[in-house]
């Protein structure tokens, strides 16, 4: 049962979210997010099949500013990315052409 609740866990985190958006147009828009812009600008061409518009789009790498593998010890830099570095993430917002 652990093992199921882990797993449950773990799959709400994976993959692009999708949240479709209000126009005052009538067009479809979506807000994505997920791990990486690359996967986030397939789900909206998969979205809008006749091409769209970005309105605003970001990326974190995850990564602490001036933290390589050089500069830390290993037992430092897990600590590191147990503690201090949020996951990689993306966000997109999308409006669909007519």
């Amino acid at each position: 049962m652990p093992g199921l609740f882990a797993l449950l866990l773990l799959g709400g985190c994976a993959g692009t979210q999708v949240r479709a958006l209000a126009t005052d147009s009538g067009q479809d828009a979506y807000d994505l997010r997920g791990t990486d812009l690359g996967a986030l600008s397939a789900e909206a061409n998969r979205l809008c099949p006749q091409g769209h518009a970005v309105l605003r789009q970001w990326q974190s790498s995850g990564q602490l500013a001036g933290v390589n593998a050089e500069s830390v010890s290993a037992n430092e830099f897990a600590w590191f990315i147990s503690y201090d570095v949020a996951r990689p993430q993306a966000q997109m917002s999308v409006v669909c052409k007519a």
